[in-house]
């Protein structure tokens, strides 16, 4: 029996297939040299190294579009398949009703693939992580919950319980995390869990889904300041993240010219503005020309920024701590103007801030902000 792959072609509206898996190469190139081993949770990797340039039909093309974002969403470039995989796909003409059945399978699926070896931009309570990559999959559910609601309600109702447990542990999980006292891994699930709950919103939006819909009761604005939504932890979550964060967790384009920082997982960028230990690691892990370039990068960024935000700084305080041979030797790859910057004057200022009493400061931040009380009862 023929494999997907062979499946008839539709016309696709996106990207073809063999050149998405190009961008992958360029985003993202250990993903398609590393040994993903048996996993199945990591199958999704090894589709991406398998994939020959053969027909795809709607499902085995959506697969795809699913793979490589969720390969590349931690990286600095990644893939631009949000919309297909969100809205248009859905909405093409030729799919069947079977091969929108067949992707929605994929986007429960999708819940559980292991994304931990392609991103940093994590939160962690012991074993359990809550990342970005939460948030690309409720974008892709909302898709295929607001698709296939009048047309496969059985389905749509699946993707919705799928849907609402995975709410329900981000913001469980969320609890925990800052009960345990660890103010800065609840800092980062804060900024985590804002992302995530807004691009919840924003698909239900594109697909207008109407204000008692089952999806939207249950789900919509659970980041808004004061909402009621999952005992009130999301809205916690998205008050901290309103009020400190929004301005470290941008989109980070800057970061996107030093092509050094695309070469090994390791070297991904975590949740801001914690990056003391990323920028150790790029003076440990790069060429002396590949720091040089990061750190070109970094201080660009740091000049482009309006509200001076506190994250590149910390980089380059961890990059300055580790490089070989300290400033005087790292002066010989970077130009003459970001060795001013950063030997004097505010950028220099903030680099010099001790991380203990930087890191003691941002834990503090969590304090002027009220935690659902006990009587907060959960969704």
């Amino acid at each position: 029996m023929p494999g997907p792959d062979s499946a008839r072609p539709v016309t696709r509206r996106g990207i073809d297939p063999s050149l998405l898996v190009e961008q992958v190469r360029t985003a993202a190139p250990y993903v398609l040299t590393t040994d993903w081993g048996g996993d199945r949770r990591r199958a999704y990797l090894r589709r991406l190294q398998a994939y020959a340039g053969s027909a795809l039909d709607a499902a085995a093309y959506f697969r795809l579009c699913c793979s490589a974002h969720w390969a590349t969403a931690g990286c600095f470039v990644p893939t631009d398949v949000d919309n297909t995989i969100r809205f248009k796909l859905w909405k093409l003409e030729g799919v069947s009703p079977d091969q929108r059945l067949a992707m929605a399978d994929v986007v429960i699926e999708a819940l559980d693939w292991d994304y931990s070896p392609v991103t940093a931009r994590t939160a962690r309570l012991g074993e359990e992580l809550v990342s970005t990559h939460e948030g690309t999959w409720f974008s892709v559910a909302a898709g295929a919950y607001a698709a296939l609601r009048a047309e496969a309600p059985k389905k749509a109702a699946e993707v919705l319980d799928v849907a609402l447990a995975e709410a329900r542990r981000e913001a469980d999980l969320f609890r925990r995390l800052y009960e345990s006292g660890d103010a800065l891994q609840t800092l980062k699930a804060c900024a985590l869990l804002a992302h995530n709950y807004g691009d919840f919103d924003r698909v239900m939006d594109m697909w207008e889904l109407a204000q008692d819909d089952p999806l939207r009761r249950l789900c919509y604005d659970a980041a808004r300041p004061g909402s009621p939504l999952f005992g009130g932890w999301p809205a916690f979550a998205g008050e901290v993240n309103k009020r400190f964060l929004a301005a470290e967790n941008h989109r980070h384009l800057a970061l996107r010219q030093a092509r050094a920082l695309r070469a090994k997982p390791s070297l991904l960028l975590p949740v801001g503005p914690f990056y003391d230990d990323w920028g150790e690691r790029m003076a440990r892990e790069l060429s002396p020309e590949g720091c040089g370039e990061a750190v070109r990068a970094l201080v660009d960024g740091w000049q482009r920024q309006k509200v001076k935000a506190a994250g590149y700084p910390r980089a380059l305080a961890g990059v300055l701590a580790a490089f070989a041979g300290g400033f005087s030797r790292l002066a010989g790859f970077i130009p003459g103007r970001d060795q001013r910057l950063l030997r004097g004057g505010p950028l220099r200022a903030a680099i010099d801030v001790p991380r203990a009493r930087f890191e003691a400061r941002w834990a503090n931040l969590l304090r002027r902000v009220s935690a659902p009380g006990p009587r907060a009862g959960a969704k």
